[in-house]
């Protein structure tokens, strides 16, 4: 006659497994969880919300509808950004100063451009470049004359 394990082995395994899910259950805690929410970044605001009780009473043979108006404190978490939320948040901010970047350096390029045309296509804006020089020449002249002369 041979011994049936089966039974047995079913035993041993229930109770290993029973076992680990007492000691999984114990081990968790909210207060664990609290902890890691607080150190990640999480904040919880408490804000007032109304609610609005609805009773109906009877009196005399009368139903009466009651309302009343209540605040109640609700805690809200506010959950700490995640890695992805960051990275997109400064990615949009780079990308920008990279924009306003090349936004000055194309206006820049286009006045210096604008301003050179201007100079060679109008002639009176050399003229009066031309009798500013003349002038400064000449007031050096006179400046460096009567100096030499003292």
């Amino acid at each position: 006659m041979k011994i049936d394990y089966r039974p047995l082995l079913f035993l041993i395994a229930s109770i290993i497994l029973a076992v680990m899910l007492l000691i999984g259950m114990a081990s968790c805690s909210s207060a664990y969880h609290l902890r890691k929410f607080y150190e990640k970044g999480g904040k919880i605001e408490v804000k007032k919300t109304e609610i609005t009780i609805h009773d109906t009473l009877r009196i005399n043979g009368k139903d009466s509808i009651i309302e009343k108006t209540i605040q109640v404190d609700c805690p809200e978490p506010k959950a700490p950004l995640t890695r992805y939320e960051i990275r997109y948040k400064y990615k949009t901010l780079r990308d920008t100063l990279e924009l306003i970047r090349y936004k000055t350096k194309v206006e820049y390029k286009y006045r210096v451009r604008e301003a050179k045309n201007d100079i060679k296509t109008n002639p009176l804006r050399q003229i009066k470049s031309f009798i500013l020089w003349g002038v400064l020449i000449v007031v050096g002249l006179f400046v460096f004359n009567w100096i030499s002369k003292r």
